[in-house]
């Protein structure tokens, strides 16, 4: 790690909003985690982790405030693995982290990856988490290869593993417009910052795919459509001025361009309702969602949308300007176009894929958002083997949205599991 001590970066251009918008009690961070067979060895993990922060430095950084900009620099000190705790996702506090933007910790037969936005995206996590549970199979005495998004620690970093994807594919040539209209909040009572309720439902890959294939729908439009269904009967029922349902959905643009990059490189598209124009039957909605996605995510819109954040970055007066200025900016730009501007976010990462000698050894793989500066719930969905695994996150007592969405999924032939970190959910 000497070699690279003083090297830095800049930070990519999705990361570039999340240490101007974090404050005293939240952060935007998000969890990986593996449930293993066997209780964790600490000592075995430690080891682990110690073998892959050398192979992926991109893990391996610290952020500093510069005049102009936040940046990263190589972090010389050892990650240290840590217990984990009841409630997750709780602010970073870097100084007592040693500096580092993610954490590990582990309890039981569970190894658990949190990580700040601002270094990287969920497929850059999944791509660490993997390679640190294969990593610790092997210092246990299992024989897993490299392969299947387990990068080998025997290696050395690969540059591309740190390319700003944005800055290299992003053609400025044609800009998405940033104006939506606002969206519908959902209510509830706010719980205190450190608590985060989460629900979990584990649902059959092959009966939730049936269900979408129905529809003639992905599994992400057709969980999206449920999900704005039964927050459009929630709005009905408060009887108040109803507001547009907009879903944000998280879009990897490693699916368009060839990268390693293990940085944020993703886009967000927010496909909604308008419930002024009429009542929506369910078919309806998933249409709108089916069509909406097909056209907003093709490969031009894509990077339309890419575009429009790189070319703001470049344009000579922000460069200049100071950072306790561009934080403030930044800071109403996002409070009143940001979260507003749609009701919940919910984040597909897909199939994770293992080698066959790891899989033998895992249970499940969960993934969690954690709390949103201003929205109240998120849901993030992973799927392992023949389970999806659906994870809603809230901040507020009331758990309306996610009971009403797997009732949904039950009376329509999908049977769900239920779990909860709330005693009498």
């Amino acid at each position: 790690m000497d070699k690279t001590a003083h090297k830095w970066y800049r930070l990519d251009n999705a990361a570039k909003l999340f240490p101007a918008i974090k404050n005293r009690k939240w952060m935007s961070i998000f969890r990986l985690s593996v449930l293993m067979n066997e209780t964790i060895d600490a000592k075995a993990l430690q080891k682990a982790l110690d073998t892959v922060i050398e192979r992926m430095p991109v893990f391996a950084l610290k952020m500093k405030a510069g005049f102009f900009w936040y940046y990263l620099e190589h972090n010389t000190k050892r990650p240290l693995v840590q217990r984990d705790v009841s409630n997750p996702c709780v602010r970073f506090n870097f100084k007592r982290n040693r500096g580092y933007l993610f954490r590990v910790r582990y309890f039981g037969r569970r190894i658990a990856l949190e990580v700040f936005h601002a270094l990287t995206d969920g497929s850059g996590g999944i791509v660490f988490l993997k390679t640190l549970a294969a990593e610790y199979l092997r210092q246990k005495g299992y024989d897993i290869p490299a392969e299947k998004g387990v990068l080998n620690c025997g290696e050395a970093p690969h540059p591309e593993e740190m390319e700003d994807g944005y800055g290299r594919f992003a053609k400025l040539t044609a800009v998405k417009s940033r104006k939506e209209s606002k969206a519908y909040s959902i209510r509830g009572t706010r719980e205190p910052a450190h608590i985060l309720h989460i629900v979990t439902g584990l649902v059959p890959l092959q009966a939730l795919k049936a269900q979408a294939s129905k529809y003639g729908v992905s599994i992400t439009e057709y969980m999206t459509g449920v999900l704005i269904y039964v927050l459009d009967e929630i709005q009905r029922k408060e009887g108040r001025r109803r507001e547009p349902i907009k879903v944000s959905i998280p879009v990897n643009m490693r699916r368009y361009y060839s990268t390693a990059t293990l940085r944020n490189f993703s886009i967000v598209v927010n496909p909604g309702i308008e419930p002024k124009y009429g009542e929506y039957s369910f078919e309806e909605i998933l249409q709108h969602v089916h069509y909406f996605m097909r056209l907003e995510t093709s490969e031009k819109n894509a990077n339309a949308r890419l575009a429009r954040n790189v070319k703001s970055e470049k344009n000579p007066f922000v460069r200049v300007m100071p950072l306790i200025l561009k934080n403030f900016i930044i800071n109403m730009v996002f409070r009143y176009s940001g979260e507003s501007r749609f009701t919940t976010t919910i984040t597909n990462l897909g199939v994770v894929e293992v080698p066959e000698a790891m899989r033998e050894q895992i249970e499940r793989f969960d993934f969690l958002l954690g709390p949103s500066r201003f929205n109240k719930v998120n849901c993030a969905v992973i799927t392992f083997g023949e389970n999806v695994c659906i994870n809603f996150t809230r901040t507020i007592e009331e758990p309306v949205v996610e009971k009403d969405f797997f009732t949904f999924f039950v009376k329509n032939g999908i049977p769900v599991k239920i779990e909860s970190n709330q005693e009498n959910y």
